[in-house]
């Protein structure tokens, strides 16, 4: 017998603008709402929490988000503040990098994250047009990528995966594609057009690679 269990909040705290979901090893399912919160549901669909501030900060527009089995620890992006925030599985603030700027390890508009099967941490830095990439404290490790209109330029970056031999997979929400570079940033190949037939897009956004390294397209 199959069965479905809609998510919705609480009625104190409902789920109005739902932006990315990921689950921990006990099957705990983390929801961020850019609308300023971060919902935390237990295995059976039970609301366990929901995450408003980090530290004194309040959180302004939750968007990517993503989880650690190394550090047990969930990384939230958040746009507005050009910050990430990690957080323990019970909500407590561990810490946060970024602020606002260009230079390395700096953010402007900061959106989608994805943690690799390597444990770094990949973050869309939407505004900049790259991608950033971090180790699991926050530490800048390196980035890519720049505005163009070419193959392997930027317009409009949204999801980032990470396959598990290190091959980066770049959404681009006004390219329609998905392009693929590898760990320094050469660009590779694309995946996609513009269309709505199989292998097509249509303002794509995120990203997932599967433990079977599937690749899924929002």
């Amino acid at each position: 017998q199959q069965r479905y269990v809609q998510l919705s909040g609480s009625e104190q705290e409902r789920i109005t603008s739902p932006v990315g979901v990921i689950f921990d090893e006990e099957l705990r399912l983390y929801l961020s709402d850019s609308a300023g919160k971060v919902f935390a549901f237990g295995a059976d669909g039970a609301l366990l929490f929901t995450l408003q501030k980090a530290g004194a900060d309040r959180l302004q527009r939750p968007t990517g988000i993503a989880y650690s089995v190394r550090t047990k620890l969930l990384y939230v992006v958040d746009t507005l503040a050009n910050k990430v925030h990690a957080f323990g599985t019970n909500g407590d603030l561990a810490f946060s990098f970024g602020e606002r700027g260009e230079t390395e390890g700096r953010f402007n508009f900061p959106t989608h994250i994805f943690r690799s099967p390597a444990g770094e941490l990949y973050v869309t830095d939407a505004l900049n047009f790259r991608i950033e990439i971090f180790d699991e404290q926050g530490k800048a490790l390196g980035s890519f990528g720049h505005h163009g209109d070419g193959s392997g330029d930027l317009a409009m970056p949204k999801g980032v995966a990470v396959d598990r031999d290190g091959i980066v997979y770049v959404v681009d929400g006004l390219f329609d594609n998905v392009q693929l570079f590898n760990r320094q940033g050469a660009f590779l190949l694309t995946l996609g057009k513009r269309g709505i037939d199989f292998g097509e897009f249509w303002l794509p956004s995120g990203a997932f690679i599967s433990d079977n390294s599937e690749l899924y397209v929002c």
